[in-house]
Order: structure tokens, then C-alpha cells, then sequence
């Protein structure tokens, strides 16, 4: 039996869909595709254009009978750039999200910022990865903290967050088993589950310094207990 402390879905409302860079969000968009069609709609800054995402009129939406039932607005919601859920959308109060491994989403960031290279722009300029020319050591001690935190509701913290979660998320899965995830997820939304696979994995070429993840641990305990939540709700 599936059984998972938190908020029931109302199909009524606006589905929050928050795509954490590095967590399987290209996969994930594909699942909510599948499921809401023209009923899913993006939230992402424009960095080639330095253009800030779309606000949408959800309930002027939900008032056409093309999108009922359900609605989904998934994207990079940074609440540190102005561009959160609830800077957007504060009417909006049911949430979805994938974690990963903290650490492991910081080592992603910076292995792909090197892949792209020159590509990679972010309001409209390169990469601070890359125009700095990191190697792993330089980023990793130039870069302590994650960013997790900024895609999530304000107000977070090591005292409430179990409580938030259970309040504002329909659901957090996790990254590393995306396909059971989605399944628990196909369960509290009322959908049929759906085949995915993780994409758009940035290869490694350095190797990671020892003691690095103890580190990286130290310095970022909040997230850490995030991702163990929903690793206690995934085993579940």
C-alpha cells in the first residue's frame, strides 16, 4: 500500500511542477507531457535572450473546457531571481518535485557547464564555470553551497521542512529510481504510470577530490535532509 504523508491532489487547482536543474527534469517533462498534453505549460527563463519566463493566466485557463481537468506548470521556478512559484503563482498551494543526491546535482552542474562550454549562457552571458575556467577543485571550493534551495518555497528550513513538505507537495521523487518515482507519482495524481528513463546525463571527465562529498555535507545539512525525506517517502 502506498503510503505517503502528504498533501492530496485537487485537480482543480494548478499543479506546481518544479524542475531542479539537474534532476531529471528533461525526463520528467516528458512523463507530465504524456499525462496533461496541452494542459502542461513551461516555466523557463529564456538565457539566450536574457527573457524571463511567461506568466500565465492559469484560471482564466481552467475556465476553458479545452484544459479541464487538471493543469501543470513545470519549469526552473528561482525564487533567488525573482521567477518562484510563488512570485508567479502565489495563489498557487500543491507542489511537485524530483530530487537527487545533493552532491551528486552540484557535480552534474558543474560537468555539464563544461560540456557545453561556450553554449552555455545564463542571463544572457557565460557560465561563471566556464569563462572562469574551473577545474573541479577551484568549483568545488568556489561554489560550497547548493543551489536546491532556490527552486523551492521560501521559508524552508532544518525546523519546518518536514512540515512543508507535507503541507504544499503532492509528491517529491527521486532521480535515481525516476521510473518508480513517476509510478508512486502516476498513483497520487490518478494517472496511468508511463515508461521513462533518465536523459541528458553530462559525462566526467575529472575526478571528484577526496573528501569532498563529506565537505559538501557539512556545509549543506538542509538539503541533505530534503533528499533523505524523500528517500523515506520513496521506500515507502
Amino acid at each position: 500500500m502506498l503510503t505517503i504523508l502528504m498533501k492530496k491532489y485537487n485537480p482543480e487547482r494548478p499543479l506546481i511542477s518544479i524542475h531542479i536543474p539537474k534532476c531529471a527534469g528533461t525526463s520528467f517533462r516528458k512523463v507530465l507531457k504524456s499525462w496533461f498534453g496541452r494542459r502542461l505549460f513551461l516555466h523557463y527563463y529564456n538565457e539566450q535572450r536574457n527573457k524571463p519566463p511567461k506568466k500565465y493566466r492559469i484560471y482564466k485557463l481552467f475556465n476553458r473546457k479545452l484544459l479541464r481537468p487538471g493543469l501543470c506548470i513545470h519549469g526552473h521556478f528561482n525564487g533567488k531571481r525573482g521567477h518562484g512559484a510563488e512570485d508567479y503563482y502565489p495563489e498557487s498551494d500543491q507542489y511537485i518535485t524530483v530530487l537527487r543526491d545533493p552532491f551528486q546535482v552540484h557535480l552534474s552542474n558543474y560537468f555539464y557547464a563544461k560540456t557545453q562550454g561556450d553554449n552555455l549562457l545564463w542571463a544572457g552571458k557565460p557560465s561563471d564555470i566556464v569563462s572562469n575556467n574551473y577545474g573541479i577543485e577551484n568549483y568545488l571550493s568556489e561554489k560550497k553551497k547548493s543551489f536546491i534551495l532556490n527552486f523551492l518555497p521560501a521559508g524552508i528550513s532544518l525546523n519546518n521542512y518536514r512540515q512543508i513538505l507535507e503541507e504544499k507537495f503532492i509528491y517529491v521523487g527521486i532521480a535515481e529510481d525516476l521510473q518508480r518515482s513517476v509510478e508512486q507519482l502516476a498513483i497520487r495524481l490518478g494517472f496511468p504510470p508511463v515508461k521513462t528513463q533518465f536523459q541528458n546525463v553530462s559525462p566526467r571527465k575529472e575526478g571528484i577530490p577526496d573528501g569532498a562529498r563529506e565537505e559538501f555535507i557539512r556545509n549543506n545539512p538542509l538539503e541533505m535532509a530534503l533528499y533523505e525525506y524523500a528517500l523515506e517517502n520513496y521506500k515507502r
